[in-house]
């Protein structure tokens, strides 16, 4: 072991050289910077372990970046492109930007945690996203650890980040009829009655393919999405229990059968440019619509709406403008709506398209009065029973 003091650094003047390998392979390798003897001889100590344990030097020596393009090459048969959409965006612009020069040997668990912290402080992103975040690089160096280019995963240590729920938003069935109504020539309206009565997401309807639809038995399949540019049409949903097949109601089903009926029309009329995808929500040349352009038109509605019930305050009549929400805020509204139908949990989750009835639990917050009208309606049936009926207590 050397461990020499540079005595012309101002500080951090501790180094220790070591040599590795035989022969015309034989390689010297030092570290610097540190701050007093004993420090350089843990280093020391702790790199001679790993070295012993494995530890590919070379592979150490790999920049992060370049480690997280390869991790990025390898997801893209595991996932789907927008997973990978995302996944790309938050290490493109959140994660190199810190540790992408570092390589895989010299990231530490303050380096992670830093970068956690820059990120909160700068509220650049949801806790959730930063969740996220925490799982990209907890994975990545997972599997450096795994390849033997690193000893340890720095990342495991660190504490995963916390995120706070944010309030849901959601319209009542007076919202949603009041805006349906609004939107009823719009040519987008029935992928608006379709995320308010069925809760389907929106790249689900505009994937939805009129093979999909049964509107005689009342049936509608998520079979396929359309990727959020816009273009890409892609087999399956977003998760595997995103597969599955919804109930639609009557008033639902007959809307369909009418724009089935226009979709095949104008399927004639361009018939020479027509661009056949057997898509139920499409532009009038068969092509998809843009999830850009459906979310104009969706605000463009509830401004509309807003202005007529303006209208209505300036005269003096107590109403209440509509909420501004987002169009995957339909699907949560849909979700309330069945809370307070009562419809059982597990049917909910599966017409959902979610593994677990637990993502309930996100809904908790939303109707704390239905606990009480369950109390009142176990009152009514307990404490208005006939006497008799009710049981003695025992003496214990």
């Amino acid at each position: 072991m050397t461990v020499i003091k540079d005595k012309t650094a101002k500080k951090n003047p501790w180094y220790f050289v070591i040599e590795i390998g035989d022969g015309k392979e034989r390689k010297r390798i030092k570290r610097r910077g540190f701050r007093i003897k004993q420090d350089a001889l843990d280093a020391e100590r702790e790199l001679l372990n790993q070295l012993n344990q494995g530890l590919d030097l070379n592979a150490a020596k790999t920049l992060y970046r370049d480690f997280m393009a390869d991790y990025l090459r390898d997801k893209k048969a595991k996932v789907k492109q927008r997973t990978l959409d995302t996944y790309a965006g938050l290490i493109n612009n959140h994660i190199l930007s810190k540790l992408g020069d570092l390589e895989l040997g010299q990231i530490t668990p303050r380096h992670i945690q830093n970068l956690y912290n820059d990120i909160l402080e700068a509220g650049s992103l949801s806790g959730e996203n930063l969740q996220k975040v925490h799982t990209l690089i907890n994975e990545s160096l997972k599997k450096a650890a795994g390849w033997d280019m690193i000893i340890k995963n720095p990342a495991a240590v660190v504490d995963r980040p916390s995120a706070q729920a944010k309030e849901m938003q959601y319209w009542t069935e007076t919202d949603s009829q009041l805006f349906l109504e609004a939107a009823k020539d719009d040519r987008y309206y029935c992928a608006f009655l379709l995320a308010i009565t069925t809760g389907m997401r929106q790249g689900e309807i505009l994937g939805l393919r009129i093979q999909d639809v049964d509107t005689k038995n009342r049936m509608v399949s998520v079979r396929q999405i359309l990727n959020h540019d816009g273009k890409t049409l892609e087999a399956g949903a977003k998760t595997a229990s995103g597969i599955r097949s919804i109930g639609i109601d009557k008033v639902t089903a007959g809307e369909l059968d009418m724009l089935i009926r226009r979709v095949r029309e104008e399927k004639m009329l361009h018939r020479d440019v027509y661009e056949e995808n057997d898509l139920l929500i499409c532009t009038a040349y068969g092509t998809p619509v843009s999830p850009r352009n459906l979310n104009r038109s969706f605000y463009r509605i509830i401004d509309q709406v807003n202005a007529e019930l303006q209208k209505q305050r300036d005269k003096g009549q107590p109403v209440e403008l509509m909420k501004e929400i987002r169009f995957h805020d339909l699907r949560h509204s849909h979700v309330v709506m069945l809370l307070k139908m009562r419809e059982n949990n597990k049917r909910i989750a599966e017409r959902m398209g979610w593994s677990s009835v637990k993502m309930l639990d996100r809904y908790s917050h939303i109707t704390p009065h239905m606990q009480k009208e369950t109390a009142d309606a176990f009152g009514e049936m307990f404490f208005s029973a006939p006497t008799g009926t009710k049981k003695e207590s025992k003496t214990l």
